[in-house]
């Protein structure tokens, strides 16, 4: 993603099915924290006849390049995972699944 290198840390190792707090920290190609402006993140499923989403609040951490984001995901279950970038180091989205576990 532009250079950069996106980490995300849970207590939990991954999602429940319950309330989130999740840290995301975005890092240069020399591992320093790197500024990304605005930061999105979403869960989609797509079911027949149905999809779910579930947003996230995000927060930066006091550390700029990190962001605290909680997220309740609606189900257990395969999700589609989004995560959104836009301020001075550009604009950027990575897509990838996750597994709410119960």
């Amino acid at each position: 993603m532009n250079g950069l290198t996106v980490n995300f840390y849970h207590p939990q190792g991954g999602l429940k099915f319950a309330m989130n707090d999740i840290v995301i920290e975005f890092r240069g190609a020399s591992g320093e924290f790197a500024d990304v402006g605005t930061v999105k993140f979403d869960l989609d499923m797509n079911m027949q006849n149905m999809v779910m989403h579930s947003g996230s609040t995000i927060t930066p951490d006091g550390t700029p390049g990190r962001y605290r984001a909680k997220i309740k995901p609606d189900m257990a279950g395969d999700w589609t995972a989004q995560l959104h970038y836009d301020g001075s180091r550009g604009s950027g989205m990575v897509s990838f699944t996750v597994n709410v576990t119960p």
